[in-house]
């Protein structure tokens, strides 16, 4: 149940636009300068770290949000009953989450939007933020048609509380975030690549119309890479291919960066006969002001200075993988934006990590100031029914999908002399029906990528000197998956 909005000085309520599970949206009429905008109003109170913590990000993305694809912020606050809002430009709908559920968006779209919103995630990138909730839902229209990224909440608050769920989108979350934390930025690569993949399809990647698509369906078949199928004739292979890159469940795998992904957009517009879409990038990096940016015609990276509170500052800013020269491959040389391994903006270097019960606070508290109450919330609400007819998730806003019992890691022992070493692994409370996700790495074997199998041992032949390593994590119906094992390693001999 949503509250009355508060009031707020320089500001005349008007309507309601849309209401989420933790905060809701109102219309206002500003009184100086006059024009309409819109407040996310949370629906209660929040401690004292964060609300500072909220109103340091909030002066970050409001100095970024000048940037032609992100939503513009225009003030940041705490009303007299103590709730925190945001004053943002006010889109009035439709927008694509409205749009591709009644029918799937032209290619030729899908692409522009696709390079707009790549730059704009990478603007974010470069001043230290990750977006964490990127799905059509958070992409508005303004007045003039452009495609505007906004809901930076779940980055800003959160932090580390990504593992927690409680601010999670699941239908276009990376399968690593749905165990654990991430700050890499391909992370939010996934979720980009989902969401344009998601506005090709007419539905998330993962949901299916003829089985069920509840959290822990949608969650087992992202673990797994179980892509729906993509029909249409009129998209062509090299786009589906970039996009399928994109959402690859080894993140190593992925392009490096939403540069790197909005340049590969930019090759299939030109595949297409296109005009290239401008990639216009703002970088905030701390040596972006004294480094020469490699522009040319598709893209523009403009240097420029934002005041980073100290609140963002001692955060963990985002990894960001070194990139080669042409911005394309992972590589081992300097970073284009300065220094030499892939991390830029505010990072923090000796604060303790949260515990899961720590995680599942801040999730909350970050869902009630800014996150996830979708495109209903700013774009004016919509029809209560599935367009279409189906039952996907996703018409109406994506509010914060309900905490799970998260299983414990396997336990992975081995046994073995010489070149026979068998690896065995249980999970703490069996259950039928469960079963593993085991990766095997090392010099040993010859790929890595996981299998999903029942069974709780491995026996293997290992050459002398080579080195195979183990690594399970419990898949369980109805919960989410547990953290990886530790890593059990055995040497031939």
């Amino acid at each position: 149940m949503s509250l009355r909005p508060p009031e707020i000085p320089g500001f005349t309520f008007v309507d309601m636009v849309g209401e989420g599970g933790f905060a809701d949206v109102f219309r206002y009429q500003q009184e100086l300068p006059t024009r309409q905008v819109a407040i996310k109003v949370l629906r209660s109170g929040s401690d004292r770290g964060a609300l500072a913590l909220f109103r340091a990000e909030a002066n970050v993305m409001a100095q970024l949000s000048n940037h032609p694809s992100i939503v513009p912020i225009y003030q940041a606050g705490v009303s007299s009953d103590g709730r925190a809002f945001l004053v943002m430009e006010f889109c009035p709908p439709p927008h694509v989450a409205q749009r591709f559920r009644v029918s799937p968006l032209g290619v030729d779209e899908v692409l522009d939007i696709g390079v707009k919103i790549a730059s704009a995630v990478e603007t974010a990138h470069r001043a230290g933020i990750l977006h964490r909730d990127i799905k059509p839902h958070n992409i508005l229209t303004s007045t003039f048609g452009v495609p505007l990224l906004t809901d930076f909440g779940i980055a800003s608050v959160v932090g580390e509380a990504g593992a927690s769920g409680q601010g999670l989108s699941i239908p276009w979350s990376p399968p690593e975030v749905l165990s654990a934390d991430s700050h890499d930025v391909r992370s939010d690569v996934y979720s980009l690549a989902a969401t344009l993949y998601s506005l090709l399809a007419g539905h998330a990647p993962f949901e299916r119309r003829d089985a069920s698509n509840e959290n822990a369906e949608l969650m087992r078949r992202i673990e797994r890479g179980q892509l729906s199928p993509l029909r249409r004739p009129d998209v062509p292979a090299s786009l589906v291919e970039v996009l399928r890159r994109g959402m690859a469940t080894d993140i190593e795998k992925r392009q490096v960066s939403a540069m790197v992904l909005g340049r590969q957009l930019q090759d299939v517009q030109i595949e297409l006969r296109q005009s290239p879409t401008r990639l216009e990038v703002m970088d905030a990096s701390p040596s972006a002001l004294v480094e020469e940016h490699p522009n040319d015609a598709r893209t523009l990276v403009r240097p420029v200075s934002v005041i980073i509170p100290a609140a963002v500052e001692q955060r963990s800013g985002p990894l960001q993988p070194a990139l080669d020269e042409q911005t394309r491959t992972p590589g081992t040389g300097p970073h284009p934006t300065g220094g030499t391994s892939g991390r830029t903006g505010p990072r923090r270097t000796d604060t303790p990590r949260r515990g899961l019960a720590g995680r599942i606070a801040v999730g909350v508290v970050a869902a009630l100031v800014l996150g996830g109450i979708g495109w209903a919330v700013l774009a004016g609400g919509g029809d209560e029914e599935d367009p279409r007819g189906g039952t996907l998730r996703g018409e109406k806003p994506a509010d914060p999908a309900e905490p799970f019992d998260l299983p414990e890691a396997p336990v992975v022992s081995k046994t073995g002399k010489g070149a026979k070493w068998t690896f065995r692994w249980k999970a703490a409370d069996p259950r039928a029906g469960d079963e593993f996700k085991v990766r095997i790495t090392g010099d040993g074997v010859k790929q890595s990528a996981p299998e999903y199998i029942s069974e709780t041992s491995r026996t293997m032949t290992i050459e002398r000197d080579d080195t195979v390593c183990v690594q399970v994590s419990l898949l369980r119906e109805g919960s989410q998956p547990s953290p990886p094992s530790q890593q059990v390693c055995a040497v031939g001999q």
